[in-house]
Protein backbone atom coordinates (compact mmCIF):
# COMPACT_ATOMS: atom_id res chain seq x y z
CA UNK A 1 0.00 0.00 0.00
CA UNK A 2 1.12 3.46 -0.97
CA UNK A 3 0.40 7.13 -0.54
CA UNK A 4 0.31 9.25 -3.87
CA UNK A 5 -1.14 12.71 -4.62
CA UNK A 6 -4.62 12.81 -5.22
CA UNK A 7 -5.39 14.19 -9.03
CA UNK A 8 -8.62 14.15 -10.53
CA UNK A 9 -8.17 10.22 -12.23
CA UNK A 10 -8.81 9.23 -8.59
CA UNK A 11 -12.28 11.54 -8.28
CA UNK A 12 -14.59 8.67 -9.14
CA UNK A 13 -13.05 6.59 -6.46
CA UNK A 14 -12.60 9.41 -3.90
CA UNK A 15 -16.29 10.24 -4.13
CA UNK A 16 -17.35 6.56 -3.63
CA UNK A 17 -15.69 6.30 -0.69
CA UNK A 18 -16.68 9.68 1.04
CA UNK A 19 -20.00 8.66 0.12
CA UNK A 20 -19.79 5.46 1.77
CA UNK A 21 -17.46 5.35 4.60
CA UNK A 22 -19.87 9.07 6.25
CA UNK A 23 -23.25 6.95 5.39
CA UNK A 24 -21.87 4.10 6.86
CA UNK A 25 -20.81 5.57 10.44
CA UNK A 26 -23.98 8.04 10.41
CA UNK A 27 -26.43 5.31 10.06
CA UNK A 28 -24.79 3.19 12.79
CA UNK A 29 -25.12 5.92 14.75
CA UNK A 30 -28.69 6.71 14.22
CA UNK A 31 -28.03 10.25 12.30
CA UNK A 32 -29.00 11.05 8.41
CA UNK A 33 -25.54 11.73 6.54
CA UNK A 34 -24.78 15.48 5.39
CA UNK A 35 -23.19 13.50 2.18
CA UNK A 36 -27.26 12.94 1.21
CA UNK A 37 -26.07 10.90 -2.50
CA UNK A 38 -23.24 9.78 -4.55
CA UNK A 39 -23.37 12.44 -6.99
CA UNK A 40 -23.31 15.03 -4.49
CA UNK A 41 -19.78 13.39 -3.07
CA UNK A 42 -18.90 12.59 -6.67
CA UNK A 43 -19.19 16.85 -7.07
CA UNK A 44 -17.07 17.25 -3.52
CA UNK A 45 -14.79 14.81 -4.66
CA UNK A 46 -14.29 16.60 -8.11
CA UNK A 47 -13.45 19.75 -6.70
CA UNK A 48 -11.19 18.87 -4.03
CA UNK A 49 -8.97 16.94 -6.50
CA UNK A 50 -8.60 20.09 -8.57
CA UNK A 51 -8.47 23.13 -6.19
CA UNK A 52 -5.33 24.60 -6.30
CA UNK A 53 -5.34 25.41 -2.35
CA UNK A 54 -5.98 22.00 -1.82
CA UNK A 55 -3.71 18.83 -0.86
CA UNK A 56 -4.86 15.65 -0.73
CA UNK A 57 -3.35 12.19 -0.82
CA UNK A 58 -5.10 8.94 -1.60
CA UNK A 59 -4.30 5.63 -0.13
CA UNK A 60 -3.56 2.58 -2.96
CA UNK A 61 -3.62 -0.84 -2.54
CA UNK A 62 -2.84 -3.15 -5.41
CA UNK A 63 -3.99 -0.73 -7.90
CA UNK A 64 -7.17 0.24 -5.98
CA UNK A 65 -7.84 3.11 -4.05
CA UNK A 66 -8.78 2.34 -0.29
CA UNK A 67 -8.81 5.82 1.82
CA UNK A 68 -7.99 9.38 1.23
CA UNK A 69 -7.31 12.65 3.14
CA UNK A 70 -7.00 16.18 1.97
CA UNK A 71 -6.01 19.31 4.02
CA UNK A 72 -7.24 23.30 2.88
CA UNK A 73 -4.43 25.39 2.17
CA UNK A 74 -6.27 28.96 1.24
CA UNK A 75 -5.37 30.54 4.54
CA UNK A 76 -3.14 30.86 7.38
CA UNK A 77 -4.82 27.76 9.20
CA UNK A 78 -4.51 24.83 7.32
CA UNK A 79 -7.92 22.76 7.67
CA UNK A 80 -7.85 19.21 7.47
CA UNK A 81 -10.52 16.69 6.33
CA UNK A 82 -12.32 14.74 4.91
CA UNK A 83 -10.16 11.83 5.65
CA UNK A 84 -12.06 9.05 5.16
CA UNK A 85 -10.97 4.83 4.50
CA UNK A 86 -12.91 2.23 2.89
CA UNK A 87 -15.41 0.55 5.28
CA UNK A 88 -14.68 -2.77 4.31
CA UNK A 89 -10.30 -1.63 4.85
CA UNK A 90 -10.57 0.04 8.41
CA UNK A 91 -8.78 -1.11 11.71
CA UNK A 92 -5.64 -1.25 10.05
CA UNK A 93 -4.07 1.60 10.78
CA UNK A 94 -4.63 3.21 7.45
CA UNK A 95 -6.66 6.03 9.32
CA UNK A 96 -3.47 7.26 11.50
CA UNK A 97 -1.40 6.90 8.38
CA UNK A 98 -3.26 9.29 6.23
CA UNK A 99 -3.80 11.51 9.54
CA UNK A 100 -0.16 11.69 9.85
CA UNK A 101 1.18 12.11 6.70
CA UNK A 102 -1.42 15.43 5.78
CA UNK A 103 -0.37 17.15 9.53
CA UNK A 104 3.21 16.72 8.42
CA UNK A 105 2.67 17.75 5.02
CA UNK A 106 0.73 21.11 6.86
CA UNK A 107 3.15 22.01 9.13
CA UNK A 108 6.09 21.44 6.54
CA UNK A 109 4.87 23.42 3.60
CA UNK A 110 2.08 25.43 4.98
CA UNK A 111 2.50 26.61 8.85
CA UNK A 112 2.22 25.52 12.20
CA UNK A 113 -1.47 26.31 13.08
CA UNK A 114 -3.88 23.00 11.94
CA UNK A 115 -6.98 22.43 13.10
CA UNK A 116 -10.26 20.15 11.82
CA UNK A 117 -14.01 19.59 12.92
CA UNK A 118 -14.41 15.91 14.92
CA UNK A 119 -17.98 14.21 15.06
CA UNK A 120 -18.11 13.48 19.11
CA UNK A 121 -19.68 9.90 18.35
CA UNK A 122 -16.83 8.64 16.52
CA UNK A 123 -14.74 7.74 19.74
CA UNK A 124 -12.20 6.09 17.24
CA UNK A 125 -10.77 9.20 15.48
CA UNK A 126 -11.15 10.94 18.88
CA UNK A 127 -8.40 9.31 20.59
CA UNK A 128 -6.52 9.20 17.38
CA UNK A 129 -6.39 12.59 17.04
CA UNK A 130 -5.62 13.51 20.27
CA UNK A 131 -2.90 11.08 20.32
CA UNK A 132 -1.20 12.93 16.88
CA UNK A 133 -0.78 16.24 19.07
CA UNK A 134 -4.66 17.92 18.65
CA UNK A 135 -6.62 19.51 21.49
CA UNK A 136 -10.35 20.51 21.61
CA UNK A 137 -10.57 24.24 21.36
CA UNK A 138 -14.72 24.25 21.37
CA UNK A 139 -17.83 22.19 21.45
CA UNK A 140 -20.24 22.51 18.67
CA UNK A 141 -23.83 21.70 17.96
CA UNK A 142 -24.72 20.83 14.17
CA UNK A 143 -27.85 22.80 13.42
CA UNK A 144 -31.02 22.13 10.89
CA UNK A 145 -31.51 25.80 9.55
CA UNK A 146 -34.97 26.99 8.12
CA UNK A 147 -35.27 29.25 5.13
CA UNK A 148 -36.19 32.59 6.17
CA UNK A 149 -36.35 36.47 4.44
CA UNK A 150 -34.79 39.44 5.82
CA UNK A 151 -34.57 42.34 3.67
CA UNK A 152 -31.05 43.04 5.01
CA UNK A 153 -29.58 40.16 3.97
CA UNK A 154 -28.16 40.27 0.26
CA UNK A 155 -25.47 38.28 -1.87
CA UNK A 156 -21.56 39.11 -1.01
CA UNK A 157 -19.43 40.27 -3.76
CA UNK A 158 -15.95 40.98 -3.57
CA UNK A 159 -16.41 44.25 -2.71
CA UNK A 160 -17.47 42.96 0.49
CA UNK A 161 -14.18 41.04 1.18
CA UNK A 162 -12.87 43.29 3.17
CA UNK A 163 -15.41 43.86 5.48
CA UNK A 164 -16.84 40.52 6.03
CA UNK A 165 -12.89 39.29 6.63
CA UNK A 166 -12.49 42.16 9.42
CA UNK A 167 -15.59 40.67 11.12
CA UNK A 168 -14.02 37.09 10.71
CA UNK A 169 -10.44 38.60 12.45
CA UNK A 170 -12.37 40.16 15.26
CA UNK A 171 -14.37 36.51 16.24
CA UNK A 172 -12.28 33.76 14.77
CA UNK A 173 -8.92 35.90 15.48
CA UNK A 174 -7.41 34.35 11.86
CA UNK A 175 -8.02 35.71 8.60
CA UNK A 176 -10.14 34.00 5.61
CA UNK A 177 -10.07 36.38 3.21
CA UNK A 178 -8.79 34.20 0.35
CA UNK A 179 -11.39 31.55 1.47
CA UNK A 180 -14.57 34.21 1.23
CA UNK A 181 -12.91 35.56 -2.24
CA UNK A 182 -12.91 31.71 -3.62
CA UNK A 183 -16.23 31.22 -2.60
CA UNK A 184 -18.05 34.11 -3.74
CA UNK A 185 -16.42 33.35 -7.02
CA UNK A 186 -16.66 29.49 -6.96
CA UNK A 187 -19.63 28.99 -4.33
CA UNK A 188 -22.84 29.34 -6.76
CA UNK A 189 -21.40 26.37 -8.80
CA UNK A 190 -22.38 24.30 -5.77
CA UNK A 191 -24.83 26.89 -4.21
CA UNK A 192 -22.72 28.00 -1.51
CA UNK A 193 -23.71 31.58 -2.27
CA UNK A 194 -22.37 33.93 0.48
CA UNK A 195 -24.63 35.97 1.81
CA UNK A 196 -24.42 39.14 4.42
CA UNK A 197 -26.64 41.36 6.50
CA UNK A 198 -26.44 45.50 6.31
CA UNK A 199 -27.13 47.85 8.48
CA UNK A 200 -26.97 51.46 7.50
CA UNK A 201 -24.76 50.72 4.57
CA UNK A 202 -22.56 48.94 6.57
CA UNK A 203 -21.68 45.11 6.78
CA UNK A 204 -22.70 43.67 9.97
CA UNK A 205 -22.71 39.66 9.41
CA UNK A 206 -22.09 37.08 6.81
CA UNK A 207 -22.38 33.47 6.20
CA UNK A 208 -21.37 31.07 3.80
CA UNK A 209 -23.70 28.61 3.60
CA UNK A 210 -23.20 24.32 3.13
CA UNK A 211 -20.62 21.97 3.81
CA UNK A 212 -17.54 24.11 4.01
CA UNK A 213 -19.29 27.22 5.25
CA UNK A 214 -18.32 29.63 8.65
CA UNK A 215 -20.22 32.59 9.63
CA UNK A 216 -19.57 35.82 11.56
CA UNK A 217 -21.67 38.92 13.20
CA UNK A 218 -21.99 41.95 15.65
CA UNK A 219 -25.34 40.01 16.75
CA UNK A 220 -27.23 37.15 17.32
CA UNK A 221 -29.30 38.20 14.59
CA UNK A 222 -26.89 38.99 11.99
CA UNK A 223 -25.58 35.54 11.83
CA UNK A 224 -29.02 32.97 12.31
CA UNK A 225 -31.00 35.66 10.18
CA UNK A 226 -28.29 35.54 7.48
CA UNK A 227 -28.22 32.09 7.58
CA UNK A 228 -31.93 31.71 6.93
CA UNK A 229 -31.51 33.56 3.77
CA UNK A 230 -28.24 32.19 2.90
CA UNK A 231 -29.58 28.46 3.08
CA UNK A 232 -32.17 29.02 0.38
CA UNK A 233 -30.06 28.03 -2.36
CA UNK A 234 -29.20 24.72 -1.23
CA UNK A 235 -31.00 21.13 -1.00
CA UNK A 236 -32.44 20.62 2.22
CA UNK A 237 -29.49 17.96 3.64
CA UNK A 238 -27.03 21.14 2.88
CA UNK A 239 -29.39 23.51 4.97
CA UNK A 240 -26.77 22.78 8.00
CA UNK A 241 -24.58 25.45 10.34
CA UNK A 242 -22.30 24.51 13.53
CA UNK A 243 -22.47 26.32 15.88
CA UNK A 244 -20.62 26.76 18.98
CA UNK A 245 -22.10 25.58 22.05
CA UNK A 246 -20.31 28.20 24.61
CA UNK A 247 -22.40 30.70 23.21
CA UNK A 248 -25.69 30.67 24.23
CA UNK A 249 -26.88 33.71 23.54
CA UNK A 250 -26.26 32.37 19.95
CA UNK A 251 -27.35 28.98 20.14
CA UNK A 252 -30.96 30.32 22.24
CA UNK A 253 -31.70 32.70 19.42
CA UNK A 254 -30.89 29.63 16.46
CA UNK A 255 -33.63 27.84 18.04
CA UNK A 256 -35.96 30.38 18.77
CA UNK A 257 -36.08 30.71 15.25
CA UNK A 258 -36.95 27.34 14.44
CA UNK A 259 -32.89 25.50 13.91
CA UNK A 260 -32.95 22.06 15.13
CA UNK A 261 -29.91 20.52 16.93
CA UNK A 262 -29.04 17.57 14.97
CA UNK A 263 -26.12 16.05 16.38
CA UNK A 264 -22.82 17.16 18.59
CA UNK A 265 -19.00 17.68 17.25
CA UNK A 266 -15.64 19.82 18.13
CA UNK A 267 -12.74 21.96 16.96
CA UNK A 268 -9.74 20.69 17.67
CA UNK A 269 -6.50 22.32 17.52
CA UNK A 270 -2.69 21.62 16.66
CA UNK A 271 -0.34 24.63 17.23
CA UNK A 272 -1.08 28.16 17.76
CA UNK A 273 -4.29 28.91 19.08
CA UNK A 274 -6.32 32.17 20.06
CA UNK A 275 -9.61 31.72 21.54
CA UNK A 276 -12.53 33.25 18.88
CA UNK A 277 -15.07 35.06 20.80
CA UNK A 278 -18.22 37.16 20.06
CA UNK A 279 -20.75 35.17 17.54
CA UNK A 280 -19.29 32.98 14.97
CA UNK A 281 -19.20 29.48 13.24
CA UNK A 282 -17.02 27.57 12.01
CA UNK A 283 -16.38 25.30 8.86
CA UNK A 284 -16.10 21.67 8.74
CA UNK A 285 -12.18 22.60 8.40
CA UNK A 286 -12.37 25.03 11.14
Amino acid sequence: MELIRASTEHAEAVGRIFFEAFDQLARRHGFEPEIFSREFALGAATSMVSRPDMYGVVAVENGEVIGHNFVQLTDAVAGIGPICVDPSRQSRGLGRRLMRHIIDYALTNHGPMVRLYQESFNMVSLSLYTELGFTVTDPVVVLSVPIGEDANVRKLTQADVDAADALCVATQKVSRKSELRSMIEKGPGFGCIPHGRFAGGRLTGFVVPGFFGFAAGQTVEDVINTARVAVTSLPPPLRRMILPTRNGELYRCALAQGCRSLKLGQMMAMGPFEAPSGHWCPSVAY
